[in-house]
């Protein structure tokens, strides 16, 4: 019976003396995690084919922009700026898709075309309007954005 109690009391101070040699590393309240959402090898969200579409339109509309605002004399030829019928694609969010949605891409089409036709300042403006009265009722995250490209006031 001795040797038990002796050999639990060598057990439990062995333990005891084991727990007490490690240390708590993990990190508090956060610090020092990696970010695992966007490690090596691991590909960036996707955009829905709308938002995709709305980024080629804003990189053409800022290459627009550059050719407009160019020295007419120095400016190379007008690149052909393409037709994006963003309005077929996809949303992020499907409630967009109402009647007042499809008028509005009408209308920017027709600003689109009229700056194709006479690619004015007072053109480009005009559409970019059609952007970001668009924009102010469906949403609004890139109105900063737009509203740069806006050459006059």
């Amino acid at each position: 019976m001795f040797i038990r109690v002796v050999c639990c009391l060598f057990l439990g101070w062995f333990l005891a003396a084991c727990q007490s040699g490690t240390q708590d590393t993990s990190p508090k309240s956060g610090e020092g995690l990696a970010d695992s959402t966007c490690g090596p090898g691991m590909q960036e969200p996707k955009a829905a084919p709308m938002a995709a579409a709305m980024r080629a339109m804003a990189d053409q509309a800022e290459a627009m922009r550059a050719w407009i605002v160019s020295d007419s004399s120095t400016r190379p030829a007008r690149p052909a700026w393409a037709k994006m019928p963003f309005e077929a694609q996809r949303p992020t969010d499907t409630t967009v898709l109402v009647e007042e949605f499809f008028e509005k891409a009408k209308a920017y089409h027709e600003a689109h075309r009229l700056v194709g036709q006479q690619p004015t300042a007072q053109n480009f403006d005009a559409l970019v309007a059609r952007c970001i009265a668009c924009h102010q009722s469906h949403c609004p995250g890139p109105l900063k954005r737009i509203n740069r490209l806006m050459i006059g006031s």
